[in-house]
C-alpha cells in the first residue's frame, strides 16, 4: 500500500497536470475566436513588409499568405469562420468537463 504522503503527492501531480491541460484548452479556445484580428496584428508585426521579414523572410511570406487567405475567406464566405468559433467553444466546454476530476481525482477516476 502507498503511504498517505505518496498519495497526496500523486494527487498534487494529477491536479497540476489537469490544470495545465485545462489551461491549454482554455487558451487555445479563447485565441480561436478573434482570428482576423490576430492575423492582422501578426501581419503588421511579422508580415512581408515588416522588420522581421528581413530576419526570416519565409516566416513573413507565410504570415502574409495566411493573412490573405483568412481575409479573403472572411470577405467572400464569412460563414466558414463559424467553424472556428464552434471549435473554440468546444475547447472551452471540454475544459469545463475536467473541473470534477480537478476537484477530486479519486472520486472521478475510471
Amino acid at each position: 500500500m502507498s503511504s498517505p504522503e505518496a498519495l497526496r503527492r500523486s494527487y498534487r501531480l494529477i491536479r497540476f497536470l489537469l490544470a495545465f491541460f485545462m489551461a491549454g484548452l482554455i487558451v487555445s479556445g479563447l485565441t480561436a475566436f478573434p482570428l482576423i484580428a490576430e492575423i492582422t496584428l501578426l501581419e503588421r508585426l511579422l508580415g512581408t513588409g515588416s522588420w522581421a521579414a528581413g530576419l526570416w523572410p519565409a516566416l513573413g511570406a507565410w504570415i502574409s499568405f495566411v493573412y490573405q487567405g483568412l481575409t479573403e475567406t472572411d470577405a467572400k464566405y464569412p460563414f466558414l469562420l463559424y467553424g472556428t468559433d464552434w471549435l473554440a467553444f468546444a475547447h472551452l466546454m471540454i475544459a469545463v468537463a475536467f473541473i470534477g476530476p480537478l476537484r477530486d481525482p479519486l472520486r472521478n477516476r475510471l
